[in-house]
């Protein structure tokens, strides 16, 4: 049996596992499947990668039926952190070489908690803080210390494509049922915004990580595409088309900012587009399966799911899903009355508020969990009162809440972090198999950072510092061949 069809049928498995989680909802039942799946670091740690990429997208939906697959990543990457380091036990000295890029983060890491624990941030949410900025990029350390060969190259693509196009799948299904089949009747029974009832939230649970999500999973299958021949082909062509309608459907303007970002960068640094032939077969069936998907759930809203809901009001029936809902989004977003709301009580009123709090704490900040990040929607923050804060405010900006919470020390070590990335994806921006994805996660992540936590976002995050890991690698060799 080859290693491929061994990795494959690990997959089965794992999934086998968590779907009987799902019907025991035991959290320690998902806590011991959750330890089940990471043992196989030890046969393959690849295999452990791979599970990473079919659950992380998918982990709010595993959550709601069973708590304990929140551990899940968590318990992955730390397993994986085990073997490298047991891979590396004749040459300790190794696990402790660090970088400019992993100093300069260490560093940040280091300042943000300082930082809070002079402000009195409890040190449950400073945890749970560091835990959203670090698991993720451990698999940098932990990938750059692998031997990454073409076959791994080629499982990571396939298993991000078949779980890609799972999840687009579900979320036309999701669509075409305005939200009435296939979700967790918690989700179903979300009270929504006309406009974001459009949208597809998916197994991802929200509509801008889902759409982020299909934007790495599309870019990843261009490799796919390259090196399948045949018939097989057409599968490529189906999958990708579902990708980006779905991502159409979610109608994410800070997904539409960071693709802007990265087709820009893209274009100046190669001149012309690469597979154009293809981008344009796929953009067209994509555009095509959009109006049709959105004209099929508009007839499914107003004569099918509403004649199921005889009890639904007059208000209820004028706020119905239409197609052109989602579209207003793009529309409204610079109009006179959403720039008012914003300052008033939105986006342009907490930059106003990070810039107050950067203020009466330059230099390092209130630290971390103090403003808007993950831990404060659960323990919310000591200077939210000082600062007339709404308890469980979310700042969906990465740039001030650095700002607010680590001060220009802070600043300067993620400014040095992203120097230290642009340099391996300049050095890399043409000529590999990863200059796309390096141009986009950089780009993209940089201009969607404005709109995003994004170094919260799991998916993205888990994309990127793989990677960057395997970018990594790419310099080593390209260092010693040149020396050789």
């Amino acid at each position: 049996m080859t290693i491929i069809s061994n990795r494959f049928l690990s997959i089965l498995i794992g999934v086998f596992l968590v779907i009987i989680g799902l019907f025991v909802p035991n959290p320690i039942i998902g806590i011991v499947i959750c330890l089940l799946l990471a043992a196989v670091v030890f046969y393959d740690e690849k295999i452990a990668l791979l599970f990473l990429i079919v659950f992380v997208p998918i982990r709010p939906f595993l959550i709601v039926y069973n708590s304990g697959f929140k551990f899940i990543a968590d318990i992955l990457i730390f397993f994986l952190l085990l073997k490298v380091i047991y891979n590396q036990r004749n040459n300790i000295r190794n696990l402790f070489r660090f970088n400019l890029l992993e100093i300069s983060y260490i560093l940040f890491l280091i300042v943000g908690i300082v930082s809070a624990l002079l402000t009195g941030v409890s040190m449950i949410a400073i945890i749970m803080q560091v835990r959203a900025f670090l698991v993720f990029f451990l698999l940098y350390y932990i990938v750059k210390r692998m031997n990454i060969g073409e076959k791994d190259i080629r499982d990571f693509a396939l298993t991000t494509f078949i779980t890609a196009v799972v999840l687009s799948i579900h979320g036309l299904v999701e669509k075409i049922s305005v939200r009435t089949l296939l979700l967790p009747e918690l989700w179903a029974n979300m009270n929504l915004s006309p406009t974001n009832k459009t949208r597809i939230y998916g197994l991802i649970s929200g509509p801008n990580e889902l759409a982020l999500y299909l934007l790495i999973a599309f870019l990843i299958s261009f490799y796919l595409l390259a090196i399948t021949k045949g018939k097989p082909k057409i599968i490529i062509y189906i999958g990708m088309t579902l990708m980006l309608s779905v991502f159409l459907l979610t109608y994410s303007r800070g997904a539409v900012l960071a693709i802007a970002a990265f087709l820009v960068a893209y274009l100046i640094v190669n001149r012309k587009i690469y597979h154009f032939k293809s981008v344009l077969i796929i953009v067209i069936a994509s555009a095509v399966t959009f109006f049709a998907v959105a004209s099929l759930t508009d007839y499914m809203d107003k004569h099918v799911i509403t004649e199921k809901a005889p009890s639904e009001t007059d208000e209820q029936k004028n706020n119905n899903t239409g197609k052109n809902d989602g579209l207003n989004r793009f529309k409204e977003a610079l109009s006179e009355e959403n720039i008012e709301l914003s300052n008033a009580d939105g986006r342009v009123y907490y930059v106003k508020k990070a810039i107050e709090v950067f203020k009466d704490k330059p230099i390092m900040g209130y630290g971390f969990a103090t403003f808007g990040g993950s831990a404060t929607q659960t323990y919310s923050s000591p200077i939210y009162k000082e600062y007339e804060i709404a308890w469980n405010f979310y700042s969906d900006n990465q740039y001030i809440q650095i700002l607010a919470e680590t001060g220009i020390i802070g600043v300067a070590l993620v400014a040095l972090f992203i120097y230290c990335i642009f340099k391996m994806t300049w050095a890399l921006r043409k000529g590999s198999i990863i200059s796309p994805l390096l141009l986009f996660f950089l780009f993209g992540g940089v201009t969607s950072a404005v709109v995003y936590n994004i170094l919260e976002n799991d998916v993205f995050m888990l994309y990127y510092f793989i990677v960057l890991g395997y970018a990594y690698q790419l310099l080593e060799k390209r260092k010693s061949n040149s020396i050789n």
